[in-house]
């Protein structure tokens, strides 16, 4: 059961507070401010797994200016907090679950762009991304009002050493 913080000093009148959720351990979870349309969004976040080998940056739509990480091995991106990579800005075109995926192989240090399950599309270049793909760095995703573009850290002239994979 969770517990909504309202009317938090220094906050103006009308407009949400955060939301404390509680988790299946008895933890607690942060989730980002209420839209005021129903449940407040998953707060952003990245659950990489090892150091981070890119990033997804909002530059258009709800979230602007917003990075997030990506990690090893397979990173599914939706709006709800039970994906790795998390798009919570209150996009509501943007599925709760598996929109879509970037896996990084770092035996071959290259990225792929995977569709997920989420209904509306996902655009690569103004082209829908209908089939697995090479993601290339600087390449531009659009999502709903989202547009995202994405960085890679690691790739053919740089990688984490194998020992510091967590």
């Amino acid at each position: 059961m969770g517990t909504t913080l309202i009317g938090e000093p220094g906050r103006p009148a009308g407009r949400s507070g955060t939301t404390l959720v509680g988790t299946p351990g008895g933890g607690t979870r942060l989730v980002a401010p209420s839209t005021g349309q129903g449940a407040p969004e998953a707060a952003p976040t990245s659950a990489a797994k090892g150091p981070v080998t890119g990033w997804l940056v909002v530059i258009e739509g709800p979230g602007k200016g917003q990075s997030i990480e990506l990690g090893y091995g397979m990173n599914i991106v939706g709006r709800g907090a039970a994906n790795r990579v998390v798009l919570g800005f209150g996009d509501d075109q943007i599925s709760q679950d598996d929109h879509f995926r970037i896996a990084y192989d770092d035996t071959q240090r290259r990225f792929h762009l995977v569709p997920g399950r989420g209904t509306n599309l996902v655009y690569v270049a103004g082209n829908p991304l209908l089939a697995p793909l090479p993601l290339e760095t600087g390449s531009d995703l659009s999502v709903g009002a989202t547009r995202l573009r994405f960085v890679a850290l690691c790739g053919d002239d740089w990688a984490w050493p194998d020992d510091s994979r967590g």
